[in-house]
């Protein structure tokens, strides 16, 4: 299993052919999960192996939108089927992967600590004071695909999803990202209200 090889492989795609309209799943974003996953890993204490695998799917968590964009993580998990092979993954390794990468999709829930971590890092900006810059570059690039919402319809989705969707999982993440989570939602709720006084 050569990590570095098959991060090089796709980071080289991803920087090179994803669309200019991912606002929000550009590279950037593969860049700051691969790294709030590192960092949950360490935390929740996973074996070298383990932590090989979970960057990998990392790595290749959005390939996908290179071939679609809604519904892209089977696509994400065909394409690591099809090249990790190359860089000395066995089956089983693939397997792993491929089970890390699905348990992203929203209506899935995780099933092992691996897809837990994944499934918070990919989320990871909500629990930060980051959340309404990054959350902006999700909604341009919704626009993009014609998904267009007024502000007042904006701020209920986010508060919404947030409540109701949404969910750290590592105990980590809890502990970590929750309390700053709830001021977020608190802020979306306190501007709704204000948006409905208008």
């Amino acid at each position: 299993m050569d990590l570095t090889k098959a991060r090089d492989y796709i980071t080289n795609r991803l920087v090179n052919e994803l669309s200019e309209d991912l606002f929000y799943h550009g590279a950037h974003h593969t860049f700051a999960v691969v790294k709030a996953a590192g960092q949950l890993a360490y935390s929740e204490g996973i074996s070298k192996r383990d932590y090989n695998l979970l960057l990998t799917a990392a790595y290749y968590h959005d390939s996908g939108f290179l071939f679609q964009y809604k519904s892209n993580e089977p696509f994400a998990a065909q394409l690591a089927i099809e090249t990790l092979p190359n860089f000395g993954y066995s089956t089983k390794d693939i397997e792993a992967v491929n089970n890390i990468i699905l348990a992203t999709q929203s209506h899935i829930m995780p099933n092992s600590l691996l897809e837990e971590i994944m499934c918070d890092a990919d989320h990871d900006y909500i629990g930060t004071q980051d959340y309404h810059k990054i959350a902006q570059t999700l909604r341009d690039e919704l626009a993009t695909t014609g998904v267009i919402y007024e502000d007042i319809e904006w701020l209920e989705v986010q508060h919404t999803y947030l409540t109701t969707k949404h969910q750290y999982f590592t105990q980590t993440a809890k502990k970590n990202r929750v309390p700053q989570k709830e001021q977020i939602i608190q802020e979306l709720l306190n501007k709704i209200q204000r948006e409905k006084m208008i």
